[in-house]
Order: C-alpha cells, then structure tokens, then sequence
C-alpha cells in the first residue's frame, strides 16, 4: 500500500459519476492504494473561471461527499497556487510532500488522446503512472496505438489487474484500466439545479444540501 490514485478536476460540482469512479478505482487496485485524492483544480487553464465555483467552495463540497469513505479525500493542494493549475506541475508537488509513494493519475480515454497538447504533456508520466480509464468505443487496440504514437519506444509489460492494460518504455508505465462510466456531467446539474429542478441522485446528498442551503451565492456564480 504505496501508492495514491489522484482524480483531477473542477468538480463543479462533483457529482455521482465523479464519486463511482473514484470508488471503481479503489476496488480494482485496493492492494496498492493507500488512499485515493480528489484533487479539485483552483485555476483551471481551459475553463473560464466566471462560471467555475470559487475553490473553498468546492473543496467544501467534495469535503460532504468524500467523508464517508476512510480510503478517500479531498486534496486542496492546488488552491495554494496562484498560476494555472497545470498537472505537470500538481505532480511535481505531489512528489515532493510524498516521497517513496506512487502516483496513480486517472485521467479519461478522451483526454489522455490530448495529452500532446498538454504544458508539458508527454513528460507526465515521467511523475506518475498514468490510469485511462476508456470512455465510449475507446478499445485496448486504440490505447496501444496512441501510446506508442506518443512514446515510440513502449511495450506491453506486466498488467496489475485482471482486465487491465500496462505499457512500459523510458517514459514510466502506463495503464489500460476498463472502468464503468456513470453518464453524468457537471453542465447538465448546473442546468437541472438554476431551473429548480431536483438533482437527487445526480450529485451526493450531502452536496445536495450545501447547494441549497447557499442557493442565492451559488446561483448568481453559476448564471
């Protein structure tokens, strides 16, 4: 048990298909994991901000969420910076507030095939070891192509789990971990809630209620 599996995002707000992956994750490399760290984004590069919550906000709603699961937190890590938050440098942090652990980055099918426009992209695994989790008709055929597209020089090595992929070069490892996919977004809760419609079982109760509960600050941020 050294290593933490770290789901990045803006969680805005964190919803049920957010919570399920992370608990898919733990339950397949249990044995490994330590922990595993939702890790909400305080700047995110690719997102206007205006319509993002502020980030205590949004730590405090994953904060409800996560806390009945021991194995599972909130990590505020990036709120203590100010620039962009750019994963090649997340990890960068991670690597030095947790010597000697592994880092498992999960990250969708569809953004590990942009990862070449990333800051810094095609060095990510040089500080992490890389979890796709495929989305939609993304097969294991298509994973091997893209990462020997993005690293030459990788093979199939040695898998972790049952069902998983693993593939090996001078870049680090990375992993082909087939995970169930709740077809849930953000945008679609944000629309649903601002009409007054009911969110019950998209989102978690307990951010369920702090949305209410901060209903008029919520909403003028989300309009």
């Amino acid at each position: 048990m050294n290593a933490i599996a770290v789901l990045g995002g803006s969680f805005n707000p964190l919803h049920v298909g957010h919570l399920r992956l992370a608990i898919e994750i733990h339950e397949a490399f249990g044995p490994l994991l330590e922990r595993v760290d939702i890790l909400p984004t305080a700047h995110p590069p690719h997102k206007l901000e205006q319509y993002v919550l502020p980030f205590s906000v949004r730590v405090e709603l994953i904060g409800e969420a996560v806390a009945p699961y021991p194995w599972l937190r909130c990590n505020p890590l990036e709120g203590e910076r100010e620039s962009p938050s750019y994963t090649w440098d997340t990890l960068g942090l991670y690597q030095e507030r947790e010597p000697g652990k592994e880092i498992f980055f999960v990250l969708g099918s569809q953004d590990y095939v942009q990862l070449p426009g990333w800051y810094h992209g095609l060095d990510i695994p040089r500080r992490c070891t890389l979890v796709v989790a495929p989305r939609g008709f993304y097969r294991p055929e298509q994973f091997i192509w893209d990462t020997q597209h993005m690293w030459p020089d990788t093979r199939l090595g040695t898998p972790l789990t049952a069902n998983g992929l693993c593939m090996e070069g001078s870049c680090g490892r990375i992993i082909f971990q087939p995970l169930p996919w709740l077809e849930v977004s953000a945008s679609l809760i944000r629309e649903r809630w601002l009409l007054g419609r009911c969110i019950d079982y998209l989102v978690p109760m307990g951010v369920s209620r702090m949305l209410e509960s901060r209903r008029e600050e919520i909403r003028h941020l989300w309009s």
